[in-house]
């Protein structure tokens, strides 16, 4: 009975952790085959145990033939599994091709005479068998199988390091110790002594070695990350079995206690049972009922990763500040991780940028050195590392259990730190996985914070820099303003001082050419005349810049009145047709017969008129030059065609600007100030009216249109500021 409970135990255990890893990722080579490799184990149990335990000759021939065929495909199995164990790749060794093919034959040939000529069975002497002709070579096999096994694993021992090295060690020890006793007390040891069935059935108890192996290193080093769910298992398997065996007993106590008299009955007893199971069974949901509403009351739930997922890219997102940015994120991975502490480690340019922590009673002081040498790691845990290491030094000083690089753009940006768990438990794969999801967000969104604290610092410097060079130019400005009203006023002064001994010199020698004085002599006037003419100048200018003076203070006005403007014009054409004459120009108005008066300060409008028209005449070497008027019900409208040297395209937005002149009327006319047409466009304008100008290579259209009815009132009280001769 007791040999029963064991191989059930046994059996059961087998299946149960290989179903177990096959369902946690059945597309992982290693866990497929470790299924395979428990199956097999499973079956050649069985066929062991029953081997012994039947006394049908041919059943037992069968069963043994079984018995060999199965031991082969276990050793093939076992050498698979120490291949792909923690390589994870497809096999594709060409040793691992031939002994598929010799297993799958010797494994059939097991079943011929090749193999096991002939099985004998007696109650006395018990089973007993003839070799065949292959045995040697199958034995060979068999043997060979399972050491180069065992030699992988202990190759790939040496090379291991951390937790890898430890999950090795405890497999290599259970497999090794398994396969040796079931070689031993199945192949060897029966062909060397006659032993009984205990012995053989020690091979199927040997595993128990390789099931506690395997079993420690998934406590123990996170084998193939099925901790939790074995722990979860097992518990649940002695929760029903406590809870069964406890129910029944108390259904038989009470009954024996209570009710004595009644007689004993096995249905009665198997309902009691069944019930009891019932019972069991239906707890645990209950169970997780309970649990999932007191884990929301006491924080104590298991976090849903694509919950967190979410919420950890809700919180990147929507935050910008980095150090906000920091608390929140670190915030919320602590309390759904379940961290006691934890640390944000940003650095910039070689030297460590900024640090968040939570959760520490004393914030460890970061030192750059440790920062950079675990840059060189993308994840680092604590628990898989070997003591006496640099890097778990490291995590030991700053109190951390994880360790998660963060990178940009191929470049160091900081390290995450994570504390040791409330629960105390070591950091599952799935957490590790988690971490490496978010780590690339979690640098995204701090290079996003990076470049906007970058932007609100040069915004700031910016606006101080604005501001600095802005009260400069306010200085610079009120400097040129005292400078131009030095200047306005010393034109003023120097005008007004310069034009009452220019108007005495121009009156005499007016008087002069007029004869007031005598007759002068042919060759006299010629000088007289010169010197009337460049006397007239002076005054002109004086005149334009007494007017940009006034300009500048705010003194020019405009006195409106009613104008003749067609008989204007003609004064001033009659007036400088002299003029045209002696360069041999035709100048020639054009205006209607009848035109309405214009609204518009006299002098100033007889001022714009005669400088455009003398302007013509002066740069019109060739030709002739035109004027016209015309004008409606609402505008007056004057223009000046003239043949001239034209204005070039490049300094025709500059033409109308103070004391601007281009470079070929320069050359033709250095004498000139530049101040008429500046002038003219600014009376034009304060007339309500706007300058017209139209010019090419050759020629140009100087004038300008003005409203008939001006859009200033006459106010007598102002008077005309600038006359002129």
């Amino acid at each position: 009975m007791i040999s029963y409970a064991l191989l059930i135990i046994a059996v059961s255990l087998n299946l149960f952790l290989g179903l177990l890893v096959f369902s946690r990722n059945s597309k992982k080579p290693s866990n497929l085959i470790f299924f395979l490799l428990t199956l097999a184990l499973s079956i050649w149990s069985l066929v062991i145990f029953f081997e012994s335990e039947t006394l049908n000759v041919a059943l037992v021939s069968y069963l043994v033939r079984t018995d060999f065929a199965f031991g082969l495909i276990t050793s093939f199995t076992f050498f698979s599994f120490c291949l792909v164990f923690q390589s994870e790749s497809k096999i594709k060794n060409t040793l691992w091709i031939v002994s598929l093919i010799a297993s799958i034959v010797f494994s059939g040939l097991a079943y011929s005479s090749y193999i096991i000529e002939s099985v004998h069975f007696s109650k006395d002497m018990g089973i007993d068998f003839q070799e065949g002709p292959l045995f040697i070579i199958y034995s060979v096999m068999l043997i060979a199988l399972s050491l180069v096994g065992i030699t992988i694993l202990i190759k790939k021992l040496s090379s291991s390091r951390g937790v890898a090295r430890s999950q090795l060690l405890y497999i290599t020890m259970g497999l090794s110790l398994s396969a040796t006793i079931a070689i031993s007390t199945n192949l060897i040891i029966p062909r060397l002594l006659i032993v009984n069935e205990t012995v053989n059935r020690l091979g199927i108890y040997g595993f128990v070695f390789m099931i506690g192996g395997i079993a420690y290193a998934i406590v123990k080093h996170r084998l193939m990350d099925i901790r939790m769910v074995v722990a979860k298992s097992l518990a649940y398997t002695l929760l029903v079995i406590i809870l069964a065996g406890g129910y029944a007993t108390t259904i038989f106590a009470v009954q024996r206690l209570f009710f004595p008299e009644q007689g004993y009955s096995m249905t009665h007893t198997i309902i009691q049972i069944i019930l009891a199971m019932v019972m069991a069974f239906t707890f645990q949901p209950l169970r997780r009922f309970l649990t999932k509403v007191t884990d929301k009351i006491f924080f104590k739930e298991q976090y849903d990763p694509d919950a967190f997922l979410r919420e950890t890219n809700h919180i990147l997102s929507t935050n910008i500040v980095l150090t906000e940015l920091l608390y929140k994120s670190l915030d919320h991975i602590l309390q759904q991780f379940k961290i006691l502490e934890g640390m944000f480690v940003v650095v910039e340019e070689g030297h460590i940028h900024s640090v968040q922590s939570i959760g520490y009673k004393k914030a460890p002081e970061v030192e750059y050195g440790d920062i950079k040498y675990l840059s060189r790691f993308p994840i680092a845990v604590y628990d898989e590392l070997e003591e006496g290491s640099r890097l778990k030094s490291i995590l030991r000083r700053y109190e951390t259990s994880v360790a998660v690089r963060l990178m940009e753009d191929h470049q160091f940006a900081g390290i995450l730190f994570l504390g040791e768990k409330k629960s105390g438990d070591m950091y599952a794969a799935k957490d590790i996985q988690i971490l490496e999801i978010v780590e690339p967000e979690i640098t995204m969104a701090m290079q996003r914070a990076k470049q906007y604290e970058e932007i609100q610092k040069f915004n700031i410097t910016l606006k101080a820099e604005v501001l600095r060079q802005t009260k400069k130019l306010r200085e610079a400005n009120d400097h040129l303003q005292e400078l131009d009203k030095a200047k306005d006023e010393f034109i003023s002064m120097a005008s007004h001082q310069l034009r009452t001994p220019l108007t005495a010199i121009k009156g005499y020698l007016s008087m002069l050419l007029e004869g007031d004085a005598g007759e002068i002599k042919v060759g006299q006037f010629d000088f007289i005349n010169e010197a009337f003419q460049g006397a007239n100048k002076m005054v002109t200018l004086i005149n334009d810049l007494l007017n940009v003076s006034r300009m500048s203070t705010g003194k020019f006005f405009i006195d409106p009145k009613d104008l003749d403007m067609k008989v204007m014009i003609a004064d001033e054409v009659k007036q400088l047709a002299h003029q045209a004459r002696t360069k041999n120009l035709w100048l020639k108005f054009e205006c209607p017969k009848k035109m309405s008066t214009v609204q518009a300060d006299e002098n100033k409008i007889r001022q714009v008129i005669m400088n455009f028209i003398d302007n013509a005449i002066y740069y019109t070497e060739k030709g002739g030059v035109t004027v016209r008027a015309a004008a409606n019900k609402h505008e007056f409208v004057f223009e000046v065609i003239d043949t001239g040297i034209g204005v070039p395209k490049e300094v025709q937005n500059k033409l109308f600007s103070k004391f601007y002149r281009a470079d070929n009327a320069r050359r033709l006319r250095p004498d000139g100030n530049g101040l008429g047409l500046y002038l003219a466009k600014r009376v034009v304008e304060d007339h309500g009216g706007e300058i017209i100008f139209r010019s090419s290579s050759k020629g140009s259209v100087f004038g300008f249109r003005i409203p008939i009815k001006s859009i200033i009132k006459a106010d007598p009280k102002k008077r005309m500021l600038v006359t002129t001769p």
